[in-house]
């Protein structure tokens, strides 16, 4: 099972990476030490087949294929209480197209963009790069939530967001200045993000 409170990790299996990805889908939005024992509960059955999280999706969508929606993944995710239904339902099968071992050439999570993660519907600006942040060493840019938006307005940037920015260009804009402003600390994104979160996160 995912530990929420230990993301990082940046020497994951293609079966782990799928596993920190539906994850990273899963807690936008919600608790992730709700969420993390109902992805383990949906897993349960790939866990029993010795297949990877993604052949368990695909399993479940070719099972709603036979049965007409009666019994498969959307029904699953009903039954482990993987809400928002419709949502999770989108999500899930369009991630599994990121990654499959029955397309030539077979592409590895480790390659995927940040572009094509954001083609998946659910994964936004702030999920996609939650992902490659706590799966690749050398990505070093910001995931700009609540905590860091409190920052830069403490810092006097007094119009800035109190949320996620909602726009590409607007989360662009304010991620420049976050940047600007981990160098101008001598630090990197990542060190600075959790320097904030370790601050703000008791206050907020």
């Amino acid at each position: 099972m995912i530990n929420p409170a230990k993301v990082k990790n940046y020497n994951r299996t293609e079966s782990e990476l799928e596993e920190f990805l539906l994850f990273g889908i899963n807690v936008a939005g919600h608790r992730s030490e709700i969420e993390a024992p109902k992805l383990e509960a949906f897993l349960r059955g790939a866990r029993k087949l010795e297949v990877s999280p993604f052949e368990w999706i695909r399993l479940l969508i070719e099972e709603e294929e036979k049965t007409d929606m009666k019994r498969g993944l959307y029904t699953y995710l009903l039954h482990k209480r993987i809400a928002p239904y419709q949502d999770r339902y989108n999500s899930y099968v369009d991630v599994v197209k990121l990654s499959s071992s029955h397309s030539f050439p077979w592409k590895s999570l480790r390659d995927v963009t940040l572009e094509e993660l954001m083609k998946v519907r659910g994964i936004g600006m702030k999920t996609a790069r939650f992902f490659l942040s706590n799966t690749r060493k050398d990505f070093d840019e910001p995931m700009l939530d609540t905590h860091i938006m409190s920052w830069l307005r403490d810092q006097g940037y007094v119009n800035a967001p109190k949320g996620t920015p909602s726009s590409k260009k607007a989360y662009d804009y304010w991620a420049d200045i976050f940047k600007d402003l981990a160098r101008l600390h001598g630090k990197s994104v990542r060190e600075l993000d959790i320097e904030i979160w370790k601050e703000y996160s008791n206050t907020n």
